[in-house]
């Protein structure tokens, strides 16, 4: 990409990102989202994506100074639409100084991309705006898919409910996320903010008269899960097809994880796993990565994988192989086990996340969406409403007759920082 034209608006110039705004760039960061990111972030996000050959970001500068006050960037996935691969842009990171809000130019920002990957970039973009971008993207010619939901597990509802009240003393919307996200500025796609929680209400302690309630409440939740966790077990074994074994993977097993992406049985919309995007994708400097992993016992070939992301109060569910697989097919009895075998792991954890479509069956394991009771009247819905916008004609025609349910999106396919 060697795009070299500006775009004038009085008094600000959108340009390409240039090697030396990468400082300029975190420190915005840093104002707009109030959270520190490094220059290895930077690289490994944006500079070692490995399906561009640029930085896909545009700035806004204030003139005559060339100051950096706004950034509209683009996180670059390989994209099967009906099993044909598509270069996709996902905008994200969208931000621009507060005292430059309010004069065009995150439109203009968009617009300029536009025009710039018009014929020579990606067929497609897909993202998930906030309240603040929708009206943008709209005009600009993004529509709505449909809601994708989050869904939680709540193992320590103590906990859960303490981490809900200090978001709650701490903002003017009642409603409000268990995993406290937090999208910024207009335009950003950033859902993956998850705040600390290092005082003594994270860790479920309370103190006074509640806490014999407290302590059972907790108790007879943790005493459900596990249960019915064990339950399934016992009929996940019975029903099982094979035997395997579970091994525990910190360095991903990327040959390995290429080859169960590719028993996946989904059609529609999806983003294509490769050696390459594990490789990269689960570089993330930011996240730990766990790989588990099925083997047959007999033969002892990988029949599934879960790819899970240990954080301080939670652990987010990110991927699992194959996916889209019959019920019959032993690979679904293996993910089961998988499964199981993840919740006993961390079963001290306060909560749980899902993305998508990642589980099969997320009522099953007592896995609740945000967009229905009991949760969605008390939180804020993480709940992203999936917004895509063509430039290639083809594509365009096949995304205008899409709904949310031809595509098929996992926690990596989000951008996640």
């Amino acid at each position: 990409m060697t795009h070299t034209r500006s775009s004038t608006l009085s008094g600000y110039a959108i340009d390409w990102f240039r090697e030396h705004d990468r400082e300029s760039f975190l420190d915005l960061y840093a104002t707009v989202f109030d959270r520190q990111r490094t220059a290895e972030w930077f690289r490994w996000k944006y500079e070692a994506n490995p399906y561009v050959d640029h930085v896909p970001i545009a700035v806004a500068r204030r003139q005559p100074s060339g100051t950096v006050v706004g950034c509209r960037a683009h996180f670059p996935l390989e994209v099967s639409v009906d099993d044909e691969a598509h270069l996709a842009f996902q905008p994200c990171d969208t931000m621009v100084h507060p005292d430059h809000r309010r004069r065009g130019l995150f439109t203009a920002m968009n617009r300029w991309g536009l025009e710039r990957y018009d014929d020579d970039g990606p067929a497609f973009f897909f993202n998930f705006p906030n309240a603040q971008a929708k009206p943008g993207n709209e005009r600009l010619g993004w529509r709505p898919l449909g809601p994708v939901p989050m869904y939680y597990r709540v193992q320590n509802p103590v906990a859960v409910l303490a981490r809900w009240l200090r978001a709650v003393d701490s903002t003017v919307d009642s409603r409000v996320p268990i995993t406290a996200d937090s999208t910024g500025s207009a335009g950003s796609a950033d859902t993956n903010a998850d705040s600390d929680s290092t005082d003594q209400s994270a860790t479920g302690e309370t103190t006074g008269p509640t806490d014999a309630f407290a302590r059972g409440l907790t108790s007879a939740v943790t005493t459900g899960h596990r249960l019915g966790d064990r339950l399934l077990a016992r009929r996940s074994l019975r029903d099982a097809d094979v035997d395997v074994n579970v091994e525990r993977y910190d360095l991903a097993p990327v040959g390995t994880l290429e080859t169960l992406a590719r028993r996946s049985r989904l059609d529609g919309i999806r983003v294509r796993r490769s050696s390459t995007f594990y490789r990269w994708r689960l570089d993330n400097p930011l996240h730990e990565y766990v790989t588990v992993l099925a083997r047959r016992a007999d033969t002892g070939l990988p029949i599934a994988a879960m790819i899970v992301s240990p954080q301080d109060d939670h652990v987010r569910l990110v991927d699992a192989l194959p996916r889209g697989v019959d019920a019959n097919d032993p690979a679904a009895s293996a993910l089961e086990y998988l499964l199981l075998a993840v919740l006993e792991a961390y079963q001290e954890k306060p909560f749980l996340t899902a993305f998508g479509d990642v589980l099969p069956d997320p009522l099953r394991y007592r896995f609740l969406p945000d967009t229905r009771a009991p949760l969605e009247p008390i939180l804020r819905p993480t709940t992203r409403t999936l917004y895509a916008r063509g430039l290639d004609d083809e594509v365009s025609r096949r995304l205008a007759s899409s709904t949310v349910d031809d595509w098929h999106l996992s926690r990596l396919d989000l951008d996640t920082t």
